[in-house]
């Protein structure tokens, strides 16, 4: 036999009556899934040719659902399925179930409107929401069963039928109803019971019993719930019933209006001909007017894809500081601007609206906001009167520009101080070259003097040089001499260290680098600096061999890495930055190692990222250890970092120690 009923008759009809539809074939193949059920059971929208499974669209729990409900509705029995957004408290949806033979095969029709949500829903475990469940089944089974059955009595006698699976014990409940004076069920005897009244037009017509067999059964209070909502609608269906019953005693009287009506037939029928001839001209008008309207979303789209294409960030403001319209995100649109764009409770400081509607000239000015440099283009928007009605902004990021010309100033005063030092030592140099000739020759003249001295002194016991007694005197002199000229050679060390450290640099890696002298020569350099917050201790391994390379450039990477070492420390005791070197096979290692904070992994894997920093605020450019990384790699060698918060950092630099050129080949 040829199905009656054609699915494409089927979805026009339903899609018009519902508002969430799924229709399922034998195989479980979504066959249609209108727009808003994608939206509100949160699925991923299915192509429309029929291949979505419904085990694409839905979870474990809310498949089988469904699954236990479609044999049951294609063998004729009525049901719903209640479904639970995962991971929500937010209302269910309770679908109701149909089956149809059609020319495609036998369907599933899973219907529901959003009216049929319950409100007020916020469940807090599994057994209120299967608790829940059973109540909006029996809900939903009552109120059909109220539509289909023909006449009052012939509902309340199938009423127990329908009221009893909503209950906490089905197979124990005892329903009793009576309704103007005619009795249905079986009313409960002793325990407790639960009762509510059925009035029809502000009569109480009779009243709904329900007990449990067992008096050791306690009646729930959402069972109470229940009833009083079953019993709120019956009494809605109870009073439509009998507004019917009054209509047809009018509809004598609307017979009497129907002739008249008839009498008016012909005047609606000839004017409906004018309508006619009026509609073709407006259908006329409609077509051009369909025209313009594509031409004008045509237009639309392409300026809005060209707005979105703008890489600086572009916003509209009105005149409230609230944005209108953005290329960013469109979740901005209706905020205030300082709160969206720059995170801030307050309007800023030069806002350009303010000055815009005073000048009603457009403004560029440069701002910063965290880390990032701004240059910020505002032009005004003037409404139909040319009054300011607010202004659009473009926002382009100059941060790397801002950054670039802060390096070139730092390398304009690197080279100033390299002039400078070469100059200061110079003047050192001098001076000190008389002071280290003098202590030799002081040297010398006391180790002649002090024989004599000590045989005068011998008769004069109480002989005083320098207000000091001899003894102490002879015992010391000599050590301060000593002193004295080690002082010298050291400040002719650091002088030499300095002018090497401010020495113009090639770039060239053709110095034979012994990584001994490179970390001493270093260490000296930034001993003033560090010592505030750190002790340096070197343990440096012996005859190690040297290398090729550029001295210089090593000795600003172990400098950086001690200097970075002593800004770790943290301020409440004083910390220890240990500097290591040894041989390990063809490499020589370098340690730089402290006990400071240490830093997180985050940290930890940006720090070589040409600016990045995380003393911004202390003048820091980002570019030390970039710099120390690029200097390695161009001798062939590895840096690595390893740290720990609270427990410090060690860096770890391995240096290849044969010749660049084999290695090369190689």
């Amino acid at each position: 036999m040829k199905p009656s009923l054609s699915l494409g008759g089927l979805i026009e009809l339903l899609d018009r009556s519902v508002d969430l539809l799924l229709i399922l074939d034998e195989g479980e193949r979504v066959r249609h899934l209108s727009s808003l059920l994608e939206s509100e059971c949160g699925c991923a929208e299915p192509e429309r040719n029929g291949c979505a499974e419904l085990r694409d669209l839905f979870g474990t729990d809310a498949l089988a659902a469904f699954r236990e409900a479609m044999p049951k509705a294609a063998s004729g029995d009525r049901g719903v399925v209640v479904y639970w957004k995962p991971d929500s408290t937010s209302p269910p949806i309770v679908f109701k179930i149909d089956f149809a033979e059609t020319e495609d095969g036998p369907l599933y029709f899973f219907r529901s409107n959003r009216s049929t949500d319950i409100s007020d829903f916020s469940l807090k475990d599994d057994w209120e929401k299967m608790l829940r469940a059973k109540e909006l089944a029996c809900l939903y089974s009552v109120a059909e069963w109220v539509q289909e059955s023909k006449s009052i009595d012939e509902f309340f006698a199938s009423f127990a039928k329908y009221m009893a699976p909503g209950m906490q014990f089905p197979d124990q409940v005892r329903i009793w109803s009576v309704y103007q004076g005619q009795e249905y069920g079986e009313k409960p005897e002793g325990g407790n019971t639960i009762t509510s009244a059925l009035s029809v037009s502000g009569e109480t017509l009779g009243k709904i019993v329900i007990g449990y067999e067992d008096p050791a059964i306690d009646v729930l209070p959402e069972e109470q719930k229940l009833l009083d909502e079953i019993a709120r609608f019956l009494c809605l269906a109870l009073d439509r019933k009998s507004l019917a019953t009054t209509l047809e005693v009018k509809a004598e009287e609307l017979e009497g209006v129907t002739k008249k009506v008839a009498g008016l037939e012909f005047q609606i029928e000839a004017r409906t001909r004018e309508l006619e001839k009026e509609h073709k001209t407006l259908a006329k008008v409609n077509t051009y007017l369909d025209q313009a309207h594509r031409g004008f979303d045509e237009s639309k789209r392409t300026l809005k894809t060209m707005f979105q294409a703008i890489p600086d960030t572009v916003a509209l403001i009105d005149k409230n500081l609230e944005v209108v319209m953005t290329n960013q995100s469109e979740k901005m649109a209706g905020q205030v601007c300082h709160k969206v764009l720059f995170d801030m409770d307050n309007p800023c400081l030069d806002c350009r609206l303010i000055k815009i509607s005073e000048t009603r000239a457009p403004v560029t000015v440069e701002m910063k906001h965290g880390d990032k440099f701004f240059e910020v283009h505002a032009l005004p928007v003037f409404n139909e009167e040319h009054e300011v009605d607010g202004i659009i902004e473009f926002f382009r990021d100059i941060t790397f520009k801002k950054v670039y010309e802060q390096q070139l100033q730092q390398a304009d005063k690197l080279a100033s101080l390299g002039q400078l030092v070469s100059g200061i030592g110079h003047e050192i140099n001098n001076p000190n070259q008389f002071i280290r000739g003098n202590i030799k020759i002081i040297k010398q003249a006391l180790d002649d003097i002090l024989p004599i001295v000590d045989e005068y002194q011998k008769s004069h016991p109480d002989l005083k040089i320098a207000r000091l007694k001899y003894d102490f005197f002879r015992e010391h002199i000599l050590t301060l001499v000593d002193d004295m000229g080690n002082g010298s050679e050291r400040i002719k060390r650091i002088v030499q260290s300095l002018k090497s450290f401010a020495r113009k640099d090639e770039g060239l890696l053709v110095d034979t680098v012994d990584i001994n002298n490179v970390i001493d020569e270093s260490a000296r350099l930034v001993h003033n600096q560090v010592h505030k917050f750190a002790d340096i201790q070197l343990d440096l391994a012996p005859d190690l061999p040297t290398f090729e390379g550029n001295a210089q450039k090593l000795e600003q990477v172990i400098i950086n890495l001690i200097i970075n070492a002593g800004q770790a420390m943290p301020a409440d005791h004083r910390g220890l930055i240990r500097v290591s070197s040894e041989k390990d096979g063809e490499y020589i290692v370098a340690r730089v190692s402290d006990n400071g904070s240490g830093m997180s992994p985050s940290t930890a894997k940006n720090i070589f990222d040409p600016f990045f920093t995380t003393k911004r605020a202390r003048g820091g450019t980002g570019l030390g250890l970039s710099i120390a990384l690029r200097i390695i790699e161009e001798h062939r060698g590895v840096i690595s970092a390893e740290s720990e918060i609270g427990e410090g950092t060690t860096f770890t630099i391995r240096l290849p120690i044969g010749d660049r050129e084999e290695a090369a080949s190689e």
